[in-house]
């Protein structure tokens, strides 16, 4: 299971500092280490790590503590519900053909937020998620003229997430594609999904949007 590379744009963007910077943290000795941030935690430290190398400690500690504090609401109020309890969540990047997405990021996400992660030895079907989220950047008209021709098939009717109609898309380019300055964001998004009844942040204006056929 591979993960995409923290996306220092989006760091350097938050920090409010230029990306001709990238060249000086390529440089800095802790840099395969830094890129390879794909939890919570090993964002927050990749986040300072980036503001002691370019001397920008108060904003970068400012910025690591914004986002750890939007994530800390989602872990509090999820932390008494039992194991049994969580939501399934599977992630395709694409349904025709099905690709699942196997990167870690997505997956240490999903625990954040309070999801059960699938595991790619187990049948799609047989495992029955729960939630379908599709990440996609097919045009939009295309994805959804293919999501009733893949999931009308009778193999998925019995899965709970198309029996409960709770199938989603994230639509906006910018979440749930690489870790960075967007990781509260993005687990905002995955709570939200998983939990309508405990968290509203409105992300379905801007993000996702669930799919009805």
């Amino acid at each position: 299971m591979q993960s995409p590379f923290l996306s220092l744009h989006s760091v350097l963007e938050a920090l409010q500092l230029d990306v001709a910077c990238i060249p000086l943290l390529e440089q800095a000795p802790l840099y395969d280490e830094l890129v390879r941030a794909n939890t919570p935690q090993a964002v927050f430290s990749a986040i300072r790590t980036i503001g002691d190398v370019l001397n920008a400690q108060q904003p970068a500690n400012q910025l690591a503590e914004s986002l750890e504090d939007r994530i800390n609401i989602i872990i509090h109020k999820l932390k008494f519900i039992a194991d049994e309890n969580k939501p399934k969540v599977l992630i395709l990047h694409d349904v025709s053909p099905m690709q699942v997405a196997t990167d870690e990021y997505l997956a240490n996400l999903i625990q954040t937020a309070g999801g059960i992660n699938y595991h790619t030895d187990t049948p799609l079907v047989t495992w029955n998620p729960d939630v379908i989220i599709i990440i996609n950047d097919k045009p939009m008209s295309q994805l959804l003229d293919e999501l009733p021709k893949v999931f009308s098939d009778s193999i998925w009717a019995s899965v709970n997430a198309i029996a409960n109609n709770n199938v989603y898309i994230i639509h906006h380019r910018d979440y749930l594609r690489r870790p960075g300055a967007l990781i509260a964001d993005d687990t905002e998004i995955l709570a939200e999904i998983c939990y309508p009844k405990y968290f509203v942040f409105g992300r379905d204006e801007d993000a996702w949007m669930k799919f009805e056929w």
